[in-house]
């Protein structure tokens, strides 16, 4: 096949193209053309072949510049560093390692917040708990200042009719009383810290609350300010008493790592900010209505039960939010319920739920089958079931319960044990028809105690069937199980003496 384009090699004196030059053969001569008769000139290639090898051209004339390549962007190594409130990491370009802050300036300052006020290892309901400390805290310490201004008025600061001595001496009793009393609140109720922490912190704000009330009736009775103040004062240091000695334990509470110190001390940063807050609150409080003086006087009556109102549901709130891991009588006895009926050994969480915050309630026992059960427990058990009756609630109404005692020497394990096989009889008499006759006299009474020692045994097999898988999963979950708390009167000591 022939191709449409050709060349004729008469027509010019150029060389073929597919014929290449050799090298070094260009010289001055000029190769010769043919020069047509027109008005246009035709291009001498003389120019562009003579160029000799190791040209370099010369400074006026410009060569196009060729297009740098675009730099790569640098790669992001897995490498994160977070310092400071800030989060940087390393980059390479090619030539160097860098090391970037990748966080905007946003996120970077609620982190520097967030580390300034919250510990870097705490569990994941302490966010929570600081919320409702935020409200309580603010409200409480607002109440604070218009309590202690109610009282520099009441006790006549300012007034050129009052004398400093007089008032002085006031103020000094109020406190050693006090003090005297808070000393005297915390000997009585040392084990109930530990046993019934939120029952004990709830009810001594309660009385902290009630105590600011006391401190805003003094301008009304001016005469009666000591007396007034020493009852406020004594609420006021049974409640500071009561909130030291329960802070160890909810902020342990919250150190998943160990880190008590970090939490302690960010507790008390936070302290210290809420309740400026609250004293800014207070001041505003104080400047809008200066300029009326009823008003100003009769503000703190309207504001008291408001703000008593959010402090308390504050407080209430926030004690939910405390999920405490170690073991007391009521605890367990959530857990072992929980076992017995579902399977499982509850978190700290879903116990903290079940938890209530009730007051203490009186009972009393009766020895009739303790005496049996004490006469028939063997010398190897270290503990002993029997049933009891106890007085609950204002019209002390009697109910049956489960009665266990230890012998002296019990651990741990014993405890658990005994706890476990008294839930295992609770269930197995609720089931039962002869719970209401359990207290019956007479020919029954042998054939009841048949029937008790016939439940004593199932339920101690049941008991030792559950306890090493029971101890187990409590241990995965978190729960100190190496001591139990009683209080006071759990620990209450028994003697039987066979004359």
């Amino acid at each position: 096949m022939q191709s449409t384009f050709y060349t004729a090699y008469n027509s010019h004196h150029f060389p073929p193209p597919w014929k290449s030059l050799e090298p070094n053969c260009i010289t001055s001569k000029s190769i010769p053309y043919y020069k047509p008769q027109n008005r246009f000139k035709t291009l001498t290639l003389t120019n562009l072949l003579r160029i000799p090898l190791g040209y370099e051209p010369e400074e006026d004339i410009e060569l196009l510049p060729r297009p740098k390549p675009k730099p790569a962007p640098p790669s992001r190594l897995p490498v994160v560093i977070r310092r400071s409130g800030s989060v940087f990491r390393y980059f390479w370009d090619g030539n160097h390692l860098q090391l970037a802050c990748v966080d905007g300036g946003v996120s970077s300052f609620s982190s520097a917040v967030q580390d300034f006020f919250i510990p870097k290892q705490v569990s994941g309901n302490y966010m929570d708990y600081v919320t409702w400390k935020l409200l309580h805290r603010v409200f409480s310490s607002a109440l604070q200042v218009l309590a202690t201004q109610a009282m520099l008025q009441a006790i006549g600061i300012g007034y050129s009719r009052s004398l400093p001595s007089a008032a002085a001496l006031n103020w000094v009793l109020k406190d050693g009383l006090g003090r005297l009393s808070r000393c005297i609140y915390t000997a009585g109720l040392a084990s109930a810290f530990d046993t019934n922490l939120k029952r004990v912190r709830f009810s001594t704000f309660v009385m902290f609350s009630l105590s600011i009330g006391v401190e805003l009736l003094t301008p009304v009775i001016p005469r009666y300010f000591l007396l007034l103040a020493s009852v406020a004062n004594i609420a006021t240091q049974i409640s500071l008493a009561s909130y030291l000695a329960t802070n160890t334990a909810i902020r342990r509470s919250f150190a998943i790592a160990d880190n008590l110190g970090e939490v302690s001390a960010k507790a008390r940063i936070q302290t210290v900010c809420f309740d400026n807050l609250g004293l800014l609150l207070a001041a505003v409080l104080n400047i809008l209505p200066k300029n009326n003086q009823s008003l100003h006087a009769g503000l703190p009556f309207v504001i008291y039960p408001i703000f008593s109102a959010v402090d308390l549901f504050g407080i209430y709130q926030g004690l939910k939010h405390v999920h405490l891991q170690t073991l007391t009588k009521d605890r367990l006895e959530i857990i072992l319920n929980i076992w017995i009926e579902s399977g499982y050994v509850p978190s700290p969480a879903e116990v903290s739920k079940e938890e209530g915050i009730d007051f203490l309630w009186s009972k009393g026992s009766d020895p009739k089958l303790s005496m049996m059960a004490m006469q028939y427990s063997s010398g190897e058990d270290y503990y002993f079931i029997c049933m009891e009756i106890f007085c609950k609630g204002e019209k002390r109404t009697k109910q049956h319960g489960i009665f266990l005692c230890l012998r002296e020497g019990a651990g741990t394990v014993d405890i658990i044990m005994g706890l476990l096989q008294a839930c295992y009889v609770r269930k197995a008499l609720l089931v039962s028809s002869w719970w209401e006759n359990i207290l019956g006299v007479g020919d029954s009474l042998d054939f009841v105690l048949n029937e008790w020692l016939k439940v004593i045994e199932d339920s101690k097999r049941c008991a030792q069937r559950d306890l090493s898988l029971l101890n187990e999963q409590m241990l995965e979950l978190g729960w100190a199980a190496k001591n139990i708390l009683l209080s006071t009167e759990e620990q209450a000591r028994y003697s039987f003496v066979d004359d």
